[in-house]
């Protein structure tokens, strides 16, 4: 005869599974705050835990070392910045496709400012990314994450940005590899300028559409029909 019990054993497994994974990303969002406002050096694993509202046992239980901690911070922030992206880009796709004339460079000026607007998180951005730098050069088990991080984000980055020309009707003139270390580094120098300056900077993240824009039609071609 079956038990009527009913078996609740994956749901007692569950519980604290989502309670760990909510431990996690409580951290996570403390080492966040704190690694941009102190740096990696000076952030304590006490300082971390207690802006978390926990101990020094939740944060072992979770994970082996800083390092550890930091190397999943920057994967987590890099997963949503990509997410971030690929959801924008989605977004532009109908207004690209609905063009009824080739895009102009102006257009494509308005694009490319609506595209990377103004976040408000560029300043924590770019201290992340500096500190997991200032990490990758001290430490050269390090170096291979940040490579790594770096390599992943600008292929889909290409990935989007080749997309996105194509339904626009363009194409780039060179390798695509080629057309985005010249792109990036356009667009690293004006994040960097906006993290420090404020985003309207001379020569920041408020004049990037233009200079993008101007960029890309130089490096890009009209797809033949």
């Amino acid at each position: 005869m079956l038990s009527e019990t009913p078996d609740t054993t994956h749901l007692a497994e569950a519980v604290p599974s989502a309670r760990r994974q909510e431990t996690r990303a409580r951290l996570l969002d403390a080492a966040f705050e704190v690694f941009t406002e102190t740096g990696f050096q000076a952030a304590s694993v006490e300082l971390i835990t207690s802006r978390a509202g926990f101990t020094r046992g939740a944060f072992y239980s979770n994970f082996s070392s800083k390092e550890e901690l930091f190397v999943e911070l920057f994967n987590r922030a890099y997963g949503q910045r990509a997410a971030d992206l690929r959801t924008r880009t989605t977004e532009l796709m109908p207004h690209l496709a609905a063009q009824q004339c080739p895009i102009s460079t102006e257009e494509a000026a308005a694009y490319v400012a609506d595209f990377f607007f103004e976040t408000g998180d560029e300043a924590k951005w770019f201290a992340l990314e500096t500190e997991f730098l200032l990490l990758a050069m001290r430490e050269p088990s390090e170096s291979l994450h940040f490579t790594d991080f770096v390599s992943k984000f600008r292929a889909e980055l290409a990935d989007l940005v080749d997309e996105i020309l194509h339904v626009a009707g363009r194409r780039f003139s060179l390798p695509s590899e080629n057309a985005m270390i010249v792109l990036g580094s356009v667009y690293e120098r004006s994040f960097r300028i906006s993290a420090i300056g404020g985003y309207d900077a001379p020569e920041g993240l408020s004049e990037l559409g233009d200079r993008i824009a101007e960029l890309l039609f130089a490096i890009t071609e009209e797809i033949p029909t």
